[in-house]
C-alpha cells in the first residue's frame, strides 16, 4: 500500500461497518493486482536475461563471456528464487477485521521491504556482470580490449542512457525502501492505537 492508502485506511476507522468493510475488500483488491503485475515483470525480466546469456555465450564463444554470462544466471536465479521464497511466506489480505487486516499488511510491507532491500545488495553485482558480459561480447572476448571498449561505449548516447537508467533503477529502489519503512512505521501506529481504542472500548 502507498501513504495515501494508509491514509484512507485510517480514516475508515470512524466510518460504518459495511463501508469499513467495502473498503478493506477495495485495498486487497488493489495489492492482488499490484502483487500480479510485479510477478509477471519479475518473470519478464528473469527470461530477457537468461534469453540474452545463452545467446551471447553461442555468439561470442570465451572464457570471459561464459564467466560472465554464468555468473550473471547464477545471481538472476539466487535472487529470483529468494525474493519468491519471501513472497510465499506472506499472507493474502485478511479482510475479516481491521486488526486482520493491519496484521497481515504489517506481514506483506515487512516482506515486500526484504525483497526490496535484496534487489539492492545484489545490484551492483549484477550490474557488474552485465557489464562484463556486455564488453565481452562487443570485444569478441579479448580481455585487452574491453576497458577502452567500455570507456567508448559509455560515452556514446546508448551507453550513456543506459547507464543513467542504471542509476535511476538503483534509486527507486532505494525510495521504494524508505516508502516501505515509512508504511511500516505507520502501520504499527494504527496497530497500536486500535488496540488502544479496543482497551478503552473494553474498559467503558
Amino acid at each position: 500500500m502507498t501513504d495515501p492508502d494508509l491514509q484512507k485506511l485510517a480514516d475508515l476507522w470512524t466510518e460504518a461497518d459495511p463501508a469499513e468493510q467495502e473498503a478493506f475488500e477495495a485495498q486487497a483488491r488493489k495489492a492482488r493486482l499490484r502483487g500480479r503485475i510485479f510477478a509477471y515483470l519479475d518473470f519478464a525480466a528473469v527470461a530477457i536475461i537468461l534469453g540474452g546469456s545463452v545467446l551471447g555465450i553461442f555468439m561470442t564463444p570465451g572464457a570471459i563471456t561464459m564467466v560472465a554470462a554464468i555468473g550473471l544466471i547464477v545471481t538472476t536465479v539466487i535472487v529470483t528464487r529468494k525474493r519468491r521464497q519471501i513472497k510465499q511466506m506472506t499472507r493474502s489480505l485478511d479482510t475479516a477485521s481491521r486488526q486482520a487486516f493491519i496484521d497481515t499488511s504489517i506481514s506483506n510491507a515487512t516482506a515486500n521491504l526484504r525483497r526490496t532491500r535484496l534487489s539492492l545488495a545484489f545490484f551492483p553485482l549484477g550490474v557488474s556482470l552485465a557489464l562484463l558480459y556486455k564488453m565481452s561480447v562487443r570485444t569478441g572476448g579479448r580481455s585487452e580490449l574491453m576497458l577502452g571498449s567500455f570507456l567508448e561505449w559509455v560515452q556514446t548516447p546508448r551507453g550513456l542512457i543506459t547507464m543513467l537508467a542504471l542509476a535511476l533503477l538503483f534509486y527507486w529502489g532505494v525510495r521504494t525502501a524508505k516508502r516501505l519503512r515509512r508504511e511500516l512505521a505507520r502501520l504499527e501506529e494504527m496497530r497500536a492505537a486500535y488496540a488502544e481504542e479496543a482497551r478503552r472500548e473494553e474498559g467503558a
